[in-house]
């Protein structure tokens, strides 16, 4: 079958395509909400395309695609082919995530805030990730440093002060006693700040910020600003990791028409059950039969994600926060309670969206 024709036959709904070159091998993997104006888009000359697309595009000779019912499986899907896959195109076109971690090594009577590209488990420090951005968490580390001046440029403490002292961005941690025990507060308050414990930071950098504007000294408030924005990044990092792991297991809901949902049982970054339901001939035991049997289930996991589970729980994340579903944590004392009517209520409620 030709391309065009095949296009032609493409259904309007969401789905994962697969584009292959002349010999066939896979070379890129997307997903869309509407498989056939996505893929067709593809072979309709733009002006505002970019150049790795026209290239992707001369090499494409054939493509395959993979239905799913919602969005949210499509982009699940996208995620675990491209891992599977790694097609020559994804890798070119979207951004390398390096993961890596902020770390606090207590070193030689005082804290150390570094960043490091793995998580030892077996580490004392205070870790905080894995973040997706190393270059955001690079610069929301410097700006703090620089906010605060504790950019201290000697790697060991000495009786003189450092370059970095002379130049405004060190308050002396490097010879002055006093200085030492005021860094090691400001670094329990970013420890504080990143536990979401106590966000005084960035209510003093706003505070700093606006008072630089009103100085004109419009340069400083924007460095102030960018680092605030970065900050405010890293801290809805934590969020989803700190959801993800937190919540046993989820239950969401999205409706398909008038007549059907889709509901999925979660865990972690995981997809744990899916299953399309008739709303006239929902049998609420059944599903409450499913949901104890995944609760039941003893799965061992470690305190926080691994790089490899980070990408689908943000996937996961902005799909239970966003308008196409609805959902609830379904908590332990749901189980094995045969007088309870935590689910009744629950799918009660879930089922209004209708």
């Amino acid at each position: 079958m030709e391309l065009k024709e095949k296009i032609k036959n493409l259904p309007a709904s969401p789905g994962v395509y697969l584009m292959k070159d002349s010999s066939g091998q896979i070379i890129y993997v997307g997903k869309s909400k509407k498989l056939k104006n996505r893929v067709s888009s593809y072979f309709q000359h733009s002006k505002n395309r970019m150049g790795k697309v026209e290239k992707l595009v001369k090499h494409i000779k054939d493509f395959d695609f993979i239905l799913t019912d919602t969005e949210f499986e499509a982009l699940m899907l996208e995620c675990k082919l491209i891992k599977e896959i790694q097609p020559m195109y994804n890798r070119m076109m979207k951004t390398t995530k390096a993961y890596n971690y902020i770390v606090f090594r207590w070193q030689k009577g005082i804290y150390h805030m570094e960043i490091a590209n793995e998580m030892d488990k077996d580490d004392i420090h205070y870790y905080f990730g894995p973040f997706t951005s190393k270059g955001t968490v690079e610069k929301a580390i410097e700006g703090i440093k620089v906010f605060y001046k504790i950019d201290c440029s000697q790697s060991i403490p000495s009786n003189t002060p450092c370059l970095n002292y002379s130049i405004g961005k060190c308050r002396g941690i490097c010879f002055d006693p006093l200085a030492k025990e005021t860094y090691q507060q400001i670094i329990h308050r970013i420890i504080s700040l990143l536990k979401k414990s106590d966000t005084k930071i960035i209510e003093e950098m706003s505070a700093k910020m606006i008072e630089a504007s009103s100085n004109f000294e419009f340069e400083r408030a924007a460095e102030i600003r960018d680092t605030i924005a970065k900050i405010k990044t890293i801290l809805q990092t934590e969020t989803v990791v700190n959801f993800m792991v937190d919540n046993h297991l989820i239950i969401a809901v999205e409706s398909l028409d008038d007549f059907r949902i889709k509901l999925f049982l979660i865990k972690r970054n995981e997809i744990m059950y899916r299953q399309i339901y008739v709303l006239n001939n929902l049998d609420i035991q059944d599903l409450k039969w499913k949901i104890t049997s995944f609760l039941s289930m003893n799965i061992q996991h470690i305190g926080t994600l691994e790089k490899a589970e980070i990408d689908e729980a943000y996937i996961i994340y902005k799909y239970l926060n966003s308008d196409n579903c609805k959902y609830a944590v379904i908590e332990d004392e749901w189980l094995g309670n045969s007088e309870s009517n935590h689910l009744e209520n629950f799918f009660e409620r879930i089922l209004s969206i209708r």
